[in-house]
């Protein structure tokens, strides 16, 4: 019994001296890294703004549960862009609102997003875009726990009040990005935190780093039958890269698509890449989707390969999409999930 609670103790204390160093010890070598998707192409918008538009107009809304099994994230997402003929541009806008250790730190984040289509050649199309919007941060200090509150038995006691030097803070920020495309292959890369904001709760000066992103994918048209319902099948492959700080992602992603139906397969991480000594190798993604319509439901599994694959549970992502005033077929556009 004894042995049993000092584990518990341990537990304890080993989240209060980890939760008190990230958030105050060394604040200076913690930045504040983004949310993740484990389905960018079907919510691209949240890569760039260059992606706003690119099939005409769409409302989508994403749920991400990230390590289900712990107090890791969840993430809420909806976003709308319009492609608008007339003057060859479109309009979006993305909300996004975070929560971590069981609220313990929020993040909400809106995003107002603009391109403009430019005409390359006959086939090819360019889309500079730029987006720019508040985010609001905020901690919630009585959902802290520090070691003065562990008895030896495991029991959480009460502790004096704490307030730290701030709950929140508001900064406004801004991306731009750029895509270069046809009907079946795309480019580009992007930058976002252009601000460098300050998003300490304590007295340090801690900035946000700056986020580099390069995207690419090609579609490959399997078959192409004849008549009104004749199947249509495309395989796509898709590179996304990430490098915010330290840190750098890759997705890999293979997506089959015959209508109505939606399946692929992915991989996050790049394995021979290890910042500060961490293994860089994340998860096995698996996606399954349907289209009724104009409506498209997919969902996401993510098996974790790293350290976390006993404890974290993977993580589940649901994305609903609903797309209208599409393109018509002789209108050059890379079709994305």
């Amino acid at each position: 019994m004894k042995r049993v609670r000092s584990i518990i103790t341990m537990k304890y204390q080993l989240i209060a001296i980890i939760c008190f160093f990230v958030l105050f010890v060394s604040p200076k070598k913690v930045v504040a890294q983004d949310f993740l998707v484990s389905q960018p192409w079907s919510t691209n918008t949240t890569i760039g703004p260059s992606f706003a538009g690119l099939t005409g107009s769409r409302a989508f809304m994403a749920y991400r549960d990230q390590w289900s099994f712990m107090r890791g994230s969840q993430t809420l997402l909806a976003g709308f862009d319009h492609y608008y003929h007339p003057i060859q541009s479109s309009f979006g806008a993305v909300v996004a609102h975070s929560s971590y250790g069981g609220n313990l730190l929020t993040q909400t984040e809106l995003a107002f997003q603009y391109n403009y289509v430019a005409k390359v050649t006959d086939e090819w199309l360019f889309r500079p875009g730029i987006e720019f919007g508040p985010y609001y941060r905020a901690i919630d200090p009585s959902k802290f726990m520090f070691i003065d509150q562990i008895a030896l038995d495991g029991t959480i006691l009460p502790t004096s009040s704490f307030e730290p030097d701030e709950t929140s803070v508001l900064r406004f920020d801004a991306a731009v990005s750029f895509l270069l495309y046809n009907e079946f292959f795309f480019i580009g890369a992007g930058a976002d935190r252009l601000m460098s904001n300050d998003v300490s709760f304590a007295n340090t000066n801690t900035k946000t780093d700056l986020k580099f992103n390069a995207y690419m994918a090609g579609r490959i048209p399997m078959n192409r039958g004849m008549g009104k319902y004749a199947s249509y099948d495309d395989v796509t492959i898709a590179g996304l890269y990430q490098q915010q700080g330290l840190y750098q992602q890759m997705d890999l992603d293979v997506l089959y698509h015959r209508i109505p139906f939606e399946l692929g397969i992915g991989y996050r991480g790049i394995p021979f890449v290890s910042p500060q000594g961490l293994s860089n190798t994340d998860a096995l993604k698996l996606i399954f989707g349907y289209s009724f319509g104009d409506i498209v439901v997919s969902y996401s599994y993510d098996v974790s390969i790293s350290s976390l694959f006993n404890v974290s549970g993977g993580s589940h992502e649901l994305v609903l999409s609903y797309r209208f005033n599409q393109k018509t077929p002789n209108d050059v556009s890379f079709f994305c999930y």
